[in-house]
C-alpha cells in the first residue's frame, strides 16, 4: 500500500507493536525512531539506557536529528512506489508537519495514527517492558514528562485514526485500513 503513515503517540501506548503489525498486514515499511536512535548512536539495540528526560540519547538535538533522518529514510522508499510507516511519538507539531511535507511533495496519502491507552495501562506496560529486552527505553518517569510536553495532533495538521490498543491489533488495523481506504 502506498502512502505514509505515523503511528504516533505517548510513550508505551503500544505505538511499535501496532506499527509492526500494519508493516506486516500492509505491505509497508516501518521505520522505527527507537531503533534509529540507537543505531545513530552508535549503540546496540537492545542495551538499555536510563537517560533522563531531555538528556542523553535524548536531547533535543538527537530527537530533531532521529525525526529528520526517518523522513530522509523514508524518501528513497517512497520514490520506489511503496509504503512507509514512521513509528515514533512524534510529539511535536513541528515532527508531524516535516513528515506531512514528504507526503504532499511526493503527492501521496499521508494518515496520522494516534495510539493511546489510559494512564493505569501505560505504567503497566512500561513496568512489564523493563523485564524484557527490548530496544525502547521507556519508562513511567519519562512517560509523566512526556505527556506534559506532547502536543495533541488536530484535524488541520491531517486525518487522524485515534485507536485504543487495548483492542484487537486486528481491529485497529482494519480500522487504520478503513481510514487509509477513505483518504
Amino acid at each position: 500500500m502506498r502512502g505514509l503513515i505515523l503511528v504516533m503517540g505517548h510513550i508505551g501506548t503500544g505505538k511499535t507493536t501496532l506499527a509492526e503489525a500494519l508493516g506486516t498486514r500492509l505491505g509497508m515499511e516501518v521505520i522505527s525512531s527507537d531503533l534509529l536512535r540507537k543505531r545513530l548512536a552508535g549503540l546496540n539495540p537492545y542495551q538499555p539506557q536510563r537517560d533522563d528526560f531531555d538528556q542523553g540519547l535524548y536531547t533535543p538535538e538527537m530527537t530533531d536529528l532521529v525525526y529528520e533522518t526517518m523522513v530522509r529514510k523514508a524518501r528513497p522508499i517512497l520514490k520506489e512506489g511503496k509504503g512507509v510507516i514512521l513509528d515514533a511519538t512524534f510529539s511535536q507539531k513541528r515532527w508531524r508537519a516535516l513528515a506531512r511535507g514528504l507526503a504532499e511533495e511526493m503527492d501521496i496519502p499521508f494518515l496520522m495514527v494516534l495510539a493511546t491507552a489510559p494512564p493505569h495501562v501505560v505504567r503497566e506496560r512500561l513496568q512489564a517492558r523493563a523485564k524484557e529486552r527490548v530496544v525502547s527505553n521507556g519508562r513511567w518517569e519519562i512517560y509523566l514528562r512526556h505527556r506534559e510536553r506532547f502536543q495533541e495532533p488536530t484535524e488541520e495538521e491531517g486525518p487522524i485514526v485515534l485507536v485504543d490498543t487495548r483492542q484487537r491489533v486486528e481491529t485497529l488495523i482494519e480500522r487504520v485500513r478503513e481510514a487509509i481506504n477513505a483518504l
